[in-house]
């Protein structure tokens, strides 16, 4: 299987250079909104064309939430609050992300490849995940897919690295150094959400079977993630 993972947006549309068909799967990691870069109708306008990807191939492209993502989709409610959120894009996000909610998820996997937003920390998962999957649950994606949907609030954890009060951040805040210091065991992960200066970056340090990879690189190297499996 042919993927290429894109990394967060934040109104970038590199994207658009990559043809969709030469890949099986075309995967990105969320935060597609607010930047320091782009103004509001060009982020909404790069958005709406990301849409009319996913529209005319719905099977080959995935779309993961992003924590800024879900600032907006969450009516802007203090929880979910983000550096760069646009108050005055709040009602038109709100809206889309709403009626657009089935085009998105929470995470995607094929065999022990797993993507989410910001990652799994093992710590985290054993305290706030392992008990909570179902024997029906088709793979790790699945219960966290599952638990989305239920609006599990670990999910959402903020961890103190990141200015929160958690001892470990969730799927969608955990950062770098949490996931460098502590991976989930047994997987291989693709995360965006902590930013590199030096483009993708590979931690396969860990042993034959875990490794994250980093891909939010595309303020400072545009570049995209491709594997094969």
């Amino acid at each position: 299987m042919n993927l290429i993972t894109i990394g967060d947006l934040h109104g970038s549309a590199a994207w658009k250079r990559i043809n969709p068909l030469k890949y099986d799967r075309v995967i990105f990691v969320g935060d597609y909104v607010d930047s320091g870069r782009y103004n509001d109708e060009a982020i909404y306008a790069n958005l709406k064309s990301l849409i009319q990807w996913k529209e005319k191939l719905p099977d080959r492209i995935v779309l993961l939430w992003g924590n800024h993502d879900l600032a907006y989709f969450y009516g802007g409610h203090e929880r979910h609050y983000c550096s760069g959120f646009r108050p005055d894009m709040l009602s038109r996000l709100f809206s889309f992300y709403t009626h657009y909610r089935s085009y998105f998820q929470a995470a995607f996997q094929i065999n022990n490849y797993l993507w989410t937003h910001a990652g799994v920390v093992q710590r985290w998962f054993d305290h706030c995940i392992g008990s909570e999957v179902l024997p029906s649950d088709q793979n790790l994606a699945a219960t966290l897919n599952r638990l989305f949907d239920q609006y599990y609030e670990p999910l959402y954890y903020v961890s103190v690295i990141r200015g929160g009060v958690n001892e470990d951040g969730g799927i969608f805040w955990a950062h770098r150094t949490e996931t460098l210091e502590d991976p989930l065991k047994g997987y291989h992960q693709i995360v965006g959400h902590s930013q590199t200066h030096e483009g993708i970056v590979v931690a396969d340090h860990f042993g034959p079977d875990t490794s994250v990879t980093y891909v939010d690189c595309l303020t400072t190297s545009p570049e995209f993630y491709k594997l094969e499996i």
